[in-house]
């Protein structure tokens, strides 16, 4: 990766984290920048690891995507922890 890349990676992260909130930890970062950006996210969801992985035209439409997958995801783990088998 590009130093761009790297830079890119790290402030992602740092919102996934805040996004993601407390029990939902960012395990793996991965960006191909090499024509389309692609950015593949694991993420460690009460014990089991969930992917986020989306694909784009540009650095701000990859961040938008990722920020409301990353929600989603947080609405999903809170909802099963609501609704789910006790």
């Amino acid at each position: 990766m590009s130093d761009a890349s790297d830079r890119f990676a790290e402030r992602l992260a740092d919102d996934l984290e805040r996004t993601l909130g407390e029990g939902i930890l960012v395990q793996e970062l991965e960006i191909d920048d090499a024509g389309p950006i692609r950015v593949q996210v694991a993420c460690l969801v009460d014990g089991q690891v969930r992917e986020l992985v989306i694909e784009a035209t540009d650095v701000l439409d990859a961040y938008r995507q990722l920020i409301r997958a990353a929600a989603e995801l947080r609405l999903s783990a809170a909802w099963w922890q609501l609704v789910g088998p006790t």
